[in-house]
């Protein structure tokens, strides 16, 4: 065989594999958007959202909130929870927020219309999970692809815990029953349908606020106003996460908990749900 018939063969042969890769993927697209409908899903929970009227509400812990936690999670130290300080009274104006966490058969929906590919570990078989694996640059895109926005730390507070500044979602008084949360004895490996834990319901009726996965906020990592702690990860560099997940026992789903996460970290106890200005 000649040189030149050699390098024809070859440059058949990749154009062979760049055909059969376009295909792959063009069936992987339309397999994602059959299974989003099969399931019923294609973002009918994420249209599902609630109202959380304007007016103020408590946000953050207070010296007494901290003290609580330590002697009740037996932690070694208060420096673990000094970035939740002070409580104080912040005021929003109203906004519309996702009832449930952002499921993987709305991430389906979004895969299908834009062409993106799916984070790992993603089964669209679940698809009445909570989505995971999903960077803070891909949620926020997912939300303005719903023509919503990702919450702000203050905002998801304020849906989690509603106007008395409790402890929990259902109130002050931790109970494993109301949360998909670590070492719990439930039936979840990981994570759960959304909605199973109905007795963890918000003030306002959201769910899952506490466990399941934790969610990305709009936020930077910052100090709230009043703090007088140094914290060295302080800065835009991590971007605040709320509410634990199945894989965080009780202390840290608490509402109040400023969880933290690189905005290029992709974990599969990470996941988001999105808000809208009224």
């Amino acid at each position: 065989m000649t040189g030149e018939a050699a390098q024809q063969r070859r440059d058949d042969a990749g154009f062979v594999m760049k055909n059969i890769l376009v295909a792959v993927r063009f069936f992987l697209h339309a397999f994602l958007f059959l299974v989003a409908g099969v399931f019923g899903i294609l973002k009918v929970a994420a249209a599902e959202t609630i109202l959380i009227p304007a007016g103020p509400f408590i946000m953050g812990s207070s010296e007494a909130d901290i003290q609580w936690a330590v002697r009740q999670f037996h932690s070694e130290s208060f420096d673990w929870y000094r970035d939740e300080t002070p409580a104080r009274t912040v005021t929003l104006p109203a906004f519309r927020i996702d009832k449930y966490e952002v499921t993987v058969g709305d991430y389906s929906s979004y895969l299908a219309a834009t062409g993106e590919s799916p984070p790992r570990e993603f089964n669209p078989r679940h698809a009445d999970r909570p989505v995971a694996n999903v960077t803070w640059r891909r949620a926020k895109d997912f939300c303005r692809w719903a023509k919503q926005r990702l919450p702000t730390e203050a905002e998801w507070e304020k849906a989690a815990r509603g106007t008395d500044a409790r402890r929990y979602p259902w109130g002050n008084e931790p109970d494993a029953l109301n949360a998909n949360v670590r070492g719990m004895g439930d039936s979840y490996r990981n994570t759960s349908a959304g909605g199973k834990f109905p007795e963890g319901a918000s003030p306002y009726g959201l769910m899952d606020m506490s466990g399941n996965v934790w969610e990305w906020t709009a936020d930077w990592y910052q100090p709230y106003a009043g703090n007088e702690y140094d914290n060295d990860f302080y800065g835009e560099k991590f971007k605040v996460i709320k509410g634990g997940s199945w894989y965080s026992n009780l202390d840290l789903a608490r509402p109040a908990v400023r969880g933290k996460a690189l905005p290029d970290q992709q974990k599969n106890y990470i996941g988001f749900r999105c808000v809208a200005s009224k």
